[in-house]
């Protein structure tokens, strides 16, 4: 609006003049004209649409005048003036293009100007260290504020200070070799990330390039960060990962890692010994967990002691199983180690408290290359080794021989076996044996004794059966098993005799055991007087107020209790005193030997006593001789038990079956 205005203007002021004066004047009236538009065009620059309008209404009306006049000097002037202007407008666009370039270009300057102000102040702000570097001269060209607050917490172990950082290289953290000299000058191996330590201080370092719009590389940006807390938390992690946090010795996993790496960088052959702690589990049960660990830490102290020298590796397994990797396998050597190995663990123990303890252990052999060449291999027969050891009577090594193999397998087929007995309910039997009154040989009672036939392998001894179904859980099943068919072919009895049946340790201190019976009591309809049950001295030993516990719950129903294989345990009086027992009944090792041997006969006639001092009846066990009864009589024992009086007989339901599964057998 305001450019038309003047255009107009303009071109009034040309009309007025033009009419005045002689062709001379109007000429010059016509140059002037000329030179104001142009003028007001130059100073439209900026504004080219503005210009083009001056120019249209002002010199286009103006050259209109120069025609009209009809003059022809005038009227070529006018082709002149239209040229110039022509010219003018050329000049003024492109002129004003660049201008509208250059006020755009710095419109964006300032914008980007304003972005990275701003930019840098975030990163100024950011909790993260961040900082550049020269990719040529590595001198640090830019610390933002985290960088210096950061530098203050380790600037004593360098050589400036915080505020010092830009302008410094970098070689100020850590004497840089060449290799990563060149990563952060190459972009092409950037992502990188390293970790240094200056002093006790460990610095993560994570470098990125920066590059410009144009893609041209401009340097490495470091974002890094003191993490020392932090390694030396994942280095604990790592540490309990690998060790046992008791003993501080390495744990199961690490240990097999060690193996492995054993096994695959020595041609040497060496031996691996399982080791495993006799009456550790007593000692942990009674006398509770805090002892056990005192135990466990000083038996690993204890290790590590003698296996020093040897130079061998040692692990905490788990429980009180240990394994250590001895660098050779000399035989001799390798026995002496294990004997005065066992010999060590079993010195008295001193705890805190003053109180002494004392344990065994047993330890079990396997050789490489000779038993196998892999960690898994080494480990099983170890294992199997042990087992054997321990099954000798503890406090024993024994070195892995095949045969060994074969029978752990063998025990796991029958495992198999006998819990599909279990399942099918068949093979399984109840015989029993009776107990005699010595005055009137009257039977009183009748043992309940579990057999097992297998049709490819015939009777199976209960002392290969029996231990198999403790240690695999089924031993509560079995008990269960025998109660139910005891219990129900007592009922069937004519002369009301009890019924005697043997409680293992596993079925003992539970809870269970009271309620159980008094469900197949119900069941069955025998009386509670006349069942007895039989426990040895081993059951009380783990869970003795537990124990003690379920054996008042049985006499509060009427059931008997009987304390099995007397003289054999270890606090006999003590349990005497614990609980009132119905009766004693004598190990039949004792008696057997009683004949030949003073200090058993002795043995039997001291418990005969007792009982008799007690109010208590007790059973001879053993006697398969006339010269056994005679003894027993005259030490005093009120019945007796053994193959003499009769052996184990099935029940009447059973006669013919096992009659006939001991003619095939014949």
């Amino acid at each position: 609006m305001v450019a038309a205005t003047l255009g107009v203007v303009i071109l009034a002021w040309t009309g007025a003049l033009f009419p005045y004066g002689d062709p001379f004047l109007q000429a010059h009236v016509t140059f002037f004209l000329a030179l104001s538009a142009i003028s007001t065009m130059f100073c439209l620059v900026h504004a080219r649409s503005a210009a083009m309008t001056v120019a249209v209404i002002a010199v286009m009306g103006a050259v209109a005048l120069m025609i009209w006049s009809g003059n022809g000097t005038i009227m070529s002037m006018s082709f002149n003036v239209v040229l110039a202007v022509a010219a003018t407008l050329v000049l003024v666009t492109i002129q004003g293009r660049d201008m509208e370039r250059m006020v755009r270009a710095q419109a964006l300057a300032r914008e980007r100007d304003h972005e990275q102000r701003r930019l840098l102040r975030m990163v100024d702000d950011m909790p993260i260290a961040v900082m550049t570097v020269d990719p040529e001269t590595l001198v640090v060209n830019y610390a933002n504020e985290t960088s210096i607050r950061t530098l203050r917490q380790i600037e004593h172990l360098l050589p400036i200070k915080a505020e010092d950082l830009v302008g410094t290289c970098i070689d100020v953290f850590h004497k840089m070799p060449e290799g990563p000299r060149a990563i952060l000058s190459d972009p092409e191996q950037l992502p990188h990330h390293t970790r240094i330590k200056i002093g006790p201080e460990v610095l993560d370092l994570r470098v990125t390039g920066v590059w410009a719009e144009d893609g041209s590389y401009i340097g490495p940006m470091l974002a890094w960060a003191v993490v020392t807390k932090e390694v030396e938390a994942q280095q604990h992690i790592h540490w309990l990962a690998h060790h046992d946090t008791l003993t501080k010795l390495p744990n199961r996993a690490q240990f097999r890692k060690q193996l492995d790496t054993f096994l695959a960088e020595t041609r040497d052959p060496f031996s691996l010994l399982f080791v495993d702690l006799d009456g550790f589990k007593l000692v942990n049960d009674t006398m509770g967990h805090a002892v056990g660990d005192e135990i466990l830490t000083q038996v690993a102290a204890r290790l590590l002691d003698i296996c020093g020298g040897p130079q061998a590796i040692i692990g905490r397994l788990g429980g009180d199983e240990f394994a250590i990797i001895l660098p050779f396998d000399d035989s001799q050597k390798v026995e002496e180690f294990c004997t005065a190995l066992i010999q060590f663990l079993s010195e008295p123990y001193r705890l805190e408290d003053q109180r002494r303890v004392e344990i065994g252990a047993s330890i079990g052999v396997a050789q490489a290359p000779l038993h196998g060449r892999r960690s898994k291999e080494l480990l099983s027969r170890a294992d199997i080794a042990l087992s054997v050891a321990k099954g000798a009577g503890k406090a024993s090594s024994r070195t892995f021989e095949p045969r060994m193999e074969h029978q752990v397998q063998e025990r796991v087929a029958l495992e198999a076996q006998l819990r599909e007995a279990f399942r099918r309910r068949s093979g399984l039997y109840v015989f029993y044996q009776p107990i005699l009154d010595i005055a009137t040989g009257r039977i009183t009672a009748r043992e309940a004794l579990v057999r097992w036939h297998l049709p490819e392998r015939g009777w199976i001894s209960p002392s290969d059966f029996i231990p198999i179904a403790e240690q695999s859980g089924l031993i509560r099943e079995l008990g269960l098993f025998v109660l139910e068919r005891a219990c129900a072919d007592a009922v069937e009895w004519e002369d009301r005799a009890r019924v005697a049946v043997n409680v293992s340790p596993g079925q003992l201190g539970q809870g269970t055991i009271a309620n159980a019976i008094l469900s197949i009591l119900v069941q069955t309809g025998l009386p509670p007087d006349r069942l007895e049950v039989e426990i040895t001295e081993t059951a009380l030993l783990n869970e003795e107020a537990n124990g003690i516990g379920d054996l008042r719950q049985l006499r509060a129903m009427g059931v008997r209790v009987a304390l099995d294989d007397f003289g054999t345990g270890y606090s006999s009086l003590a349990h005497l005193r614990a609980f009132p027992f119905d009766k004693i009944k004598i190990d039949g090792s004792f008696v057997r030997d009683a004949v030949t041997r003073p200090d058993c006969a002795a043995v039997v006639g001291a418990v005969a006593d007792l009982g008799r001092r007690l109010g208590v009846t007790t059973v001879a066990e053993g006697v398969e001789t006339e010269e056994h009864l005679k003894l027993v009589m005259r030490e005093g024992c009120v019945e007796v038990q053994g193959h003499y009086f009769g052996t184990p007989e099935p029940a009447g339901r059973d006669v013919n079956e096992v009659a006939s599964l001991m003619a095939d057998a014949a």
